[in-house]
């Protein structure tokens, strides 16, 4: 009976060649997770090439950083382990780190499409990264080490290009809050773009004042802090990390405020110039000192139990559903799809070619050297530089018609970095239709005027400008600068007349290539 037993057993198992039944499962073990990272980085592809091609132009100082970041890492993870922590051959579903990937990769596809900010998306992709390791790595590992990711994740967008993109919307915060906290003290201010324009003087809130660089140092004291310590990231952890993004916001709007009130109400520059950096020094230790002592309320992270109510959170998300994994994979390459399709970009002709008014005579000239640097960032954009005669009035304008927030600069930076002094900016009603900034130049020898305009939408305001990027209500803006050869009044008839011409002939522009899209649709 036995030998029976045997003897069809040993048939059975002959019967079934080893090449039949194991490989399917070798090949999908190994395969899935290939398949999933293809898939996100698939979606994450303008992240990869953006991170890659400014990498290079990384700071001595980052990379040393970002070098130490990894060697701690690996020594801190082999000093607290018993072994070192391997990657599994296939991903394991966890809730926490698929979270964070497909949240990350779902806010970064949002974003892209309402306002494309390069170093928001790429701090999305290396957390999302962070997700997908999560996946093939022990779980008490990955949550320990999450701190870690952050600190990647803030320091490698911000290189060289550091204030691009964030920079610029918060130097124009930064200026529109101190106006206000100006008007309280009843001091007369107007900000413009990134510069406070008072009654005595200009105070240029320079890059430095953006905040940018204290939030970041102050993230990073957090997420420092918060590894070393071990603390564990928590809605606790969220509530501290939000008291610390306002303390350093606060701190570096009151550090301006100083600053301003110093050099230009109690006109003492120098002293000004001597207190910049220690304001700023003082501002971002006593908020990160604080921060720290929040963080102490924090919980300690504890390694998860293998049993228990904490294993739940720890353990594998349907488990037995054989569609589970190709399904996140689906959704992962859904993602991708979706981010190719967001990156189609539509016509990059911005404005038709401006015609004026016969009785406005002009002649083209160059862009002078800052200009054409600038602008040639920026391959999409059209500029247009004229010298003018309209009757009495005599000058030049420059108009720059572009898709994009971040190809503008305020016309009263030039004026200043060209040794031409701003004495005065008041918003002037030029026309029923026209809302300008009205400059007036080196000692009130010389008047200026501009204005951003779409088809729909005149402003003055740059921030007016970043939020229809917001609605995409108005793609193509033109911004109008023109600076006039004498000191003139803003109610000058001849003044309005021009406007009003310069107004109708952008407008005109700008219909004419809506008109010629919906042709060519």
């Amino acid at each position: 009976m036995s030998s029976g037993i045997m003897q069809r057993t040993n048939i059975t198992d002959s019967a079934i060649p080893d090449s039949v039944t194991p490989h399917p499962a070798v090949n999908w073990v190994g395969l899935a997770p290939f398949l999933l990272a293809l898939a996100w980085f698939w979606a994450n592809i303008s992240a990869v090439k953006w991170l890659l091609s400014s990498f290079v132009e990384i700071p001595t100082l980052y990379k040393i950083v970002i070098g130490f970041l990894i060697v701690a890492l690996v020594v801190r993870s082999i000093g607290n382990s018993a072994r070192p922590p391997g990657f599994s051959p296939n991903f394991v579903l966890r809730r926490y780190p698929l979270l964070l990937m497909l949240g990350a990769g779902i806010c970064s596809i949002a974003l892209q499409y309402i306002i494309d900010i390069k170093q928001v998306t790429v701090l999305l992709f290396i957390l999302g990264t962070y997700g997908l390791c999560g996946l093939l790595v022990e779980q008490n590992f990955w949550q320990k080490n999450l701190p870690v990711a952050g600190l990647l994740a803030c320091i490698l967008p911000f290189n060289s290009q550091f204030n691009s993109g964030l920079g610029l919307p918060a130097r124009v915060l930064t200026a529109q809050v101190v106006e206000q906290l100006l008007s309280l003290l009843h001091v007369g201010a107007i900000s413009s773009y990134d510069i406070i324009v008072l009654e005595n003087g200009i105070a240029h809130v320079d890059v430095p004042c953006s905040g940018i660089k204290t939030l970041l140092v102050g993230t990073l004291f957090l997420l420092a802090a918060t590894w070393l310590e071990g603390r564990k990231l928590s809605l606790r952890w969220l509530a501290v990390g939000a008291a610390n993004l306002l303390m350093l916001v606060s701190a570096n709007v009151a550090r301006v405020s100083v600053l301003v009130l110093v050099s230009e109400v109690f006109n003492q520059p120098n002293i000004a110039e001597i207190i910049h950096v220690p304001l700023g020094i003082v501002g971002l230790v006593c908020a990160s000192f604080v921060t720290w002592l929040m963080l102490q309320g924090v919980p300690k992270f504890q390694p998860e139990k293998t049993s228990g109510i904490s294993a739940k959170a720890n353990s594998e998300i349907l488990p037995n559903h054989p569609l589970a994994k190709p399904g996140i994979i689906a959704a992962v390459t859904v993602l991708a799809v979706i981010a190719q399709l967001s990156h189609v970009e539509t016509s990059k002709m911005a404005i038709a070619p401006l015609r004026l008014p016969e009785y406005i005579k002009s002649e083209s000239i160059p862009l002078n050297a800052s200009e054409q640097k600038f602008f040639g960032n920026y391959p999409d954009t059209q500029t247009q530089k004229i010298r003018f005669v309209a009757g009495n009035l005599r000058g030049s304008m420059l108009t720059v018609a572009s898709t994009s927030w971040q190809t503008y600069h305020a016309p009263e930076l030039c004026f200043v970095a060209s040794g031409v002094p701003v004495n005065r900016i008041e918003k002037k009603q030029l026309t029923p239709s026209v809302t300008a900034r009205w400059l007036s130049l080196k000692n009130n020898q010389f008047s200026a005027a501009y204005w951003l305009q779409s088809a729909q939408l005149t402003t003055d305001n740059f921030m007016s400008r970043i939020g229809s990027d917001l609605t995409h209500k108005n793609h193509n803006w033109v911004l109008v600068s023109i600076l006039f050869n004498s000191s003139l009044p803003a109610e000058n008839p001849e003044v309005k007349e021009f406007a009003g011409n310069v107004y109708a002939s952008v407008k005109q522009s700008l219909q004419g290539e809506m008109n010629e899209n919906k042709t060519g649709i």
